[in-house]
């Protein structure tokens, strides 16, 4: 049995492990790596789309790997005389993806649509409605290719991608290997985890999770499940590892409630779009607090999709909810079909609608959406709330520097002095991560009783011998054997 891990060492993201067994071979997760993408591009200088997979081979952000990608990809690459790589039928028999994050199912657009990829419904949705609502590019093929065998987009064949759907606790076999998901919470629905039976004991990988947000029932049923399926590794993420704070979305709410009931009049805030539990503590303020929740297009599409397959209604959010849910319509030029029909189809609200009416609403707008303010012109009596994590890489911290220069120019509150330097403003915040807590994670480790732990989706997995005797430390491209 074999591991061999082309991305999520030693950074957060970018999972790509290769785990080849019974005569099988699976991809777990295959995801996109800010970091290593961010060391040679950022916003305006981006991986060349002519070229195909070129660029990204070359700087080393995707394996040089044949049996595994699309055939028009590969030939792009012939024709520019670049013949590393050479097409072949798949030599992985599928991709099981964790969650819809793209630092887990980004680079999926690369791969062979013959590739069959198992997920759980929740997943399909999530990754239906991002496709929807970003630009189309290369990288948003994760559902459906655009094959490019000719050089002109209308004129190209569209392929759909093969999904096959798991269900908790349900096992399936990709060929040879028997594997079980287990449902897991996480900052977006239909996270799971999975237990691959191989022919050198269980595996159970991750992908992302937190505790925090289950009841202990549930805990102690999925220690109780792990514990007896005897886990010889565990492949464990372990993002906040350093972090020993536990904190649940009760806190999120009652301090969002707090600071959105002093407020005299307009109420922005920033969350995660893919979050459907913090949109459910705010439709909840929002209410308490008898104001209208806008929500930009590209929300509300996310929303909408989720309503479609029964996710809202599964996380306790009906559709008499969206009674004080308005579509917050940006003033454009030109719309998509997807902005036409929300525009036709729900209640909108504008800028000047806002601006006459500021006690009225909580507008969602995020980083890329701030320009609004502008328009809406919110002053020292409204309240912008960051509900979304703090920046965790530099081009984060750039972003997040500029986000508060607005904030500060229309003389909002929000802010508050950095505890590390008094003269610098950071956001008041109010939010919770996706993933487990340094202290959960110990708990979660000695419970389960793994006999091997790989650290993976970690800056720092050293930490990791702090909680197991056995820890096999890890570089990127590596392949461990157990014999």
């Amino acid at each position: 049995m074999k591991l061999t891990f082309y991305g999520g060492v030693k950074e957060i993201g970018g999972t790509k492990i290769l785990l080849e067994d019974k005569n099988t071979a699976i991809f777990l997760d295959f995801g996109k790596s800010y970091h290593e993408s961010s060391k040679y591009f950022e916003e305006f200088l981006n991986p060349r789309v002519v070229h195909g997979l070129k660029d990204y081979l070359e700087l080393g952000l995707l394996p040089k790997k044949e049996g595994i990608y699309r055939w028009d990809l590969i030939s792009i690459l012939h024709k520019e005389n670049e013949k590393k790589i050479n097409y072949c039928e798949p030599k992985i028999d599928g991709i099981i993806l964790s969650h819809g994050h793209l630092d887990h199912a980004g680079y999926i657009s690369f791969l062979d649509p013959k590739i069959p990829v198992y997920t759980s419904k929740e997943t399909v949705a999530v990754l239906n409605a991002f496709s929807i609502s970003r630009p189309k590019s290369l990288e948003n093929e994760i559902l459906e290719i655009s094959l490019r065998d000719v050089e002109d987009p209308k004129k190209r064949k569209r392929r759909r991608r093969k999904f096959k759907i798991v269900n908790n606790m349900k096992p399936f076999f990709i060929k040879d290997l028997k594997i079980v998901p287990i449902s897991i919470d996480h900052s977006l629905p239909g996270a799971y985890m999975f237990l691959i039976k191989t022919s050198k004991g269980n595996i159970l990988y991750s992908g992302d999770f937190r505790l925090s947000e289950l009841t202990e029932i549930r805990k102690q049923k999925i220690y109780s499940f792990f514990k007896k399926a005897k886990i010889k590794i565990l492949l464990c993420e372990g993002t906040r590892i350093k972090d020993q704070s536990i904190l649940t979305e009760q806190e999120v709410y009652k301090k969002a409630l707090a600071s959105v009931k002093k407020t005299k009049e307009l109420v922005v805030v920033d969350y995660s779009i893919g979050d459907i539990m913090r949109f459910k503590t705010l439709l909840k303020i929002a209410k308490e607090t008898k104001r209208i929740l806008a929500l930009p297009y590209n929300y509300f599409n996310y929303l909408m999709t989720m309503e479609k397959n029964g996710i809202l209604k599964k996380n306790g959010i009906r559709k008499s909810d969206f009674k004080k849910v308005m579509l917050y319509a940006k003033r454009k030029i030109t719309f998509k079909k997807w902005e036409r029909d929300l525009l036709k189809n729900f209640k909108t609200c504008t800028s000047d609608d806002i601006r006459v009416n500021k006690r009225n609403f909580m507008l969602v707008l995020n980083f890329f959406q701030v320009q609004e303010l502008i328009d809406i012109k919110p002053d020292k009596n409204s309240y912008y709330l960051r509900a979304i994590t703090e920046p965790h890489s530099e081009e984060m911290e750039i972003s997040e520097e500029r986000f508060i220069n607005w904030v500060k120019h229309f003389k909002m509150q929000g802010l508050k002095k950095d505890k590390d330097n008094p003269k610098r403003k950071v956001f008041e915040r109010a939010h919770i991560s996706g993933h487990i807590s340094g202290k959960e994670l110990a708990e979660f480790i000695k419970k389960i009783q793994p006999e091997i732990l790989i650290p993976i989706h970690v800056e720092f997995p050293e930490e990791f011998k702090k909680m197991h005797k056995k820890v096999i430390m890890l570089k990127k491209n590596e392949c461990l054997e157990f014999n």
